[in-house]
């Protein structure tokens, strides 16, 4: 039978092998022959995976058996290697497994997949995606309306949790990171296709003689922007670490999978940071069972029982915080396991789908799967700013993988599995609250009934979270293990002192805004929009929120004030977001290459609203007219009057302002239950008329104690 790995579930499998990078050498994963379009490639040719009992015995495996070390995963024994001497890949596993010493404990091929038409569905049909609309003319609305949160009673949910305070990594091809519905939801990713932090979409080129006017034609583009906009449906104060695991045809392999759930555990590989995913979702599967993924999975999960199944003399720890894995089960519409949602790990949970009927739906797998979720005209985001309605498993498992996030929300010392009573873990209570259908998946999810019993306690109360979520807000990352510890002695130094308490809250969290680290990134951007396009139009801001914060989140990648090598990396993040910046279409826009440079610099010091000296105003002149890369030299310029001191001060007090709405209220000022800019008008005449003192103002006070900041927290 043709072999399939990782099958795009929203309709179909996955098409060819991802790129890789090792820790030895960076190379290409190839299918099993040249061809990708007949659904029957099975692994790559030359690389198998494997699991040894002892670490010590790599060296003589590899030499016996003719291969050469590619990557290892972590400090485990196990090993990703190429095969030297011509033999093809499942053969050579099995010899592996075969070992007469006993030294391997799994060995399998680096299975890869085969393309959609394998599936017998072209991707332009069946169960393909239609386009809505535009997020901003109609899209909003179209997302927001549709059947799928009253069918499992978000609504209900979201007045105990909206998920704040977790993270939910999603492994697949990528995100569109400046789409409107997930500003402010992305955390730092990265890209096990290139090997870089740019986890975004790429759009797939298509085959000689198809003609490229619809990307859906060419490969599974936006799979991955839809999966994270139905993660934040479900729970919407939930932050998205974007793990790019499959290349625009939606191609993936094990060795990939595995080493992307690896940095979702620890991304900054400090055990001490508590920045790894609570929740991991996978909409993608296999028919092929590797026992060196479920042994992964497992430990990801904390499951005891796969645990004990594993012979290494010096086994690793569980990890610090385990997390639930969910899992889409697959569209084949049969009972046939796939994996590795089949691998039934205790914190894992498999979905199936359902339709608005709450009826199972018929491509969805069945009987086996833990769960069914609505899957079937769903609608979310898509790259380029828009939204489109998919159907398959792909969009029931993100669901559940919200749920998930607002279940550990609200019970945070849950489990994710290995349960022995009812309802003590997360995939217990996901279960157990779940309405009984008398179907062959007999267990629909509801959101609402999985939160009950919830307490009265706010997690924003809570210095601990709240100083968790003032990293989150304002600097779009988890918190680094010192700062963590000194701004909750901040707080806890007052003891039982409740004001003392109160006036601790509101001066920790504007620490985060004046930080070293605020500064440089989002107030930087805010200066950068401020001269390059002046104010919006008919708003007194420069910058919305929408645009403000994939460009903070961004220039903030892999940025921790203090840590060494901080001001290098900063400066680098400047300089690549100014390049980029001068280059998008509407900066190009505004200000065309044809312009003067002295129309160039007069025009950004307008729109920054400062006069410059003539020396300050020649030499930048100067620079533009004397550039060899003219690109290069109009970011510097564009930089250096955003970094003017004059700007610095002149937009403080605004930005700070700006700033309570975008960091408390995740929002614009002129949205949500306001319609104009009355409320940012306020606050900045009181800051202003207090000298910038924001404790006299208490402006701070303000935003954190309003009831739209405390809503966004629920109730534990």
């Amino acid at each position: 039978m043709p072999h399939k790995l990782f099958r795009r579930l929203c309709l179909l499998a996955l098409v060819a092998p991802l790129s890789v990078a090792g820790l030895r050498a960076p190379r290409i994963a190839r299918a099993s022959n040249g061809s990708v379009g007949d659904g029957q490639d099975a692994y790559v040719t030359n690389e198998v995976n494997i699991k040894l009992f002892r670490a010590a015995d790599l060296q003589a495996v590899a030499q016996q058996y003719n291969l050469q070390l590619l990557d290892q995963f972590g400090s485990r024994p196990i090993y990703h290697l190429r095969v030297t001497d011509g033999v093809d890949a499942q053969q050579k596993a099995a010899a592996l497994q075969a070992d007469s010493a006993r030294r391997v404990q799994f060995a399998e091929p680096n299975y890869t997949s085969g393309s959609p038409e394998g599936s017998g569905f072209s991707w332009s049909v069946g169960f393909s995606w239609s386009v809505g609309f535009s997020w901003s003319v109609g899209g909003q609305a179209q997302y927001a309306s549709q059947w799928a949160p009253t069918t499992l009673r978000l609504s209900e949910a979201h007045k105990v949790s909206k998920g704040a305070g977790e993270i939910v990594a999603v492994l697949d091809t990528g995100v569109d990171r400046r789409h409107p519905l997930l500003a402010g939801r992305l955390l730092r990713g990265h890209d096990f296709v290139d090997d870089d932090d740019d986890p975004s979409e790429v759009r797939p080129a298509c085959a000689p003689g198809i003609t490229d006017t619809d990307p859906r034609a060419c490969g599974p583009y936006g799979h991955g922007t839809v999966v994270a906009g139905l993660v934040a449906l479900a729970a919407p104060e939930a932050k998205i670490m974007p793990l790019r695991v499959l290349d625009p045809q939606g191609v993936g392999n094990n060795w990939v999978l595995m080493e992307a759930i690896r940095y979702a555990l620890d991304p900054d590989g400090d055990p001490s940071t508590d920045d790894g995913a609570d929740v991991i979702n996978l909409s993608l599967a296999s028919v092929h069972k590797s026992d060196i993924l479920r042994n992964i999975i497992g430990h990801a999960c904390d499951d005891k029982s796969i645990e004990a199944e594993d012979d290494e003399p010096n086994p690793e720890p569980p990890p610090a915080h385990p997390v639930v894995v969910v899992v889409a089960a697959g569209n084949e519409g049969t009972e046939q396991l796939m994996y590795p949602a089949a691998e039934n790990a205790a914190g894992e949970i498999s979905v199936g789908a359902s339709d608005q009927n709450d009826l199972l739906w018929a491509h969805s797998e069945q009987k086996w799967p833990d769960v069914m979720a609505p899957g079937v005209g769903v609608t979310s985001s898509v790259p380029d700013k828009g939204t489109g309605t998919w159907t398959g498993t792909s969009m029931a498992s993100p669901l559940v993988a919200g749920e998930a996030a607002l279940v550990r929300a609200t019970f945070p010392n849950l489990p994710p599995g290995n349960s022995t009573e009812s309802n003590s873990s997360v995939k217990d209570v996901i279960r157990g609250s779940s309405v009984r259908t008398k179907q062959s998946i007999d267990r629909r999810v509801d959101a609402a009934a999985a939160l009950a019993g919830a307490g009265t306690a706010s997690p924003i109360d809570s210095t601990p979270d709240y100083v968790r979520q003032n990293y989150l807000d304002f600097l779009n990352r988890a918190p680094d293990s010192s700062g963590f510890a000194f701004w909750q002695n901040e707080i806890n130094s007052c003891g039982a002192d409740a004001s003392c308490v109160a006036a601790k809250r509101v001066n920790v969290s504007a620490a985060f805004f004046l930080s070293i680290e605020f500064q440089n990134t989002g107030y930087f951007v805010y200066r950068m929009h401020k001269a390059a396009f002046g104010n919006l139009a008919d708003k007194p801001v420069p910058v919305a929120y929408e645009e403000f914060m994939p460009d903070t989140q961004r220039i903030g990648e892999g940025l921790v004030v203090g840590q060494t090598g901080w001001e290098q990396k900063l400066e680098d993040n400047k300089n690549a977001f100014a390049l980029d910046f001068v280059g998008r279409p509407e900066f190009t826009s505004a200000m065309p290459a044809d312009m003067t440079p002295d129309a160039f610099v007069d025009k950004l010091f307008s729109n920054a609203g400062i006069t410059p000296t003539q020396s300050e105003r020649d030499a930048l002149v100067a620079e533009l007219a004397t550039a060899s890369n003219p690109a290069q030299a109009r970011a510097d310029v564009l930089r250096k009057i955003a970094e003017n001191p004059s700007l610095v001060r002149q937009e403080f007090n605004r930005a700070f302002v700006l700033m309570q709405y975008f960091g408390y209220l995740r929002r614009n000022p002129n949205e949500g239950p306001d319609t104009n800019f009355s409320g940012y008008d306020f606050w900045l005449a009181k800051l202003n008329q207090f000298n910038g003192d924001f404790t006299q103002a208490e402006m701070v006070k303000a935003f954190i104690e309003s009831a739209e900041y405390r809503a966004r927290f629920g109730h534990r």
